[in-house]
């Protein structure tokens, strides 16, 4: 393991994606901003807006790291072929 700016993350080859589905726990809001490059506010307003699956217990959210890998898959933009490349 590493840290990621304070959050003890897996340090494995792959895609974010796949890295977040091999998350061992319920991912947190700020171990999710951390991932994703994100600040945690993002992360609790993707929630409540219902733009990203997650469960809440109590005041917390939690995140099913195979549920949050899929929605991050459909998330994916595809870039257009560089002209001239």
């Amino acid at each position: 393991m590493r840290k990621n700016q304070g959050i003890s993350a897996p340090f494995e080859i792959g895609d974010l994606a796949t890295r977040i589905e091999r998350w061992p726990h319920a991912l947190t809001a700020p171990e999710l901003a951390d991932l994703l490059g994100l600040g945690k506010k993002t992360i609790y307003d993707l929630a409540k807006r219902g733009e990203i699956p997650h469960y809440r217990v109590a005041s917390s959210i939690r995140l099913d790291p195979a549920t949050t890998a899929a929605w991050l898959r459909n998330q994916e933009v595809a870039f257009p072929e560089r002209k001239g490349a």
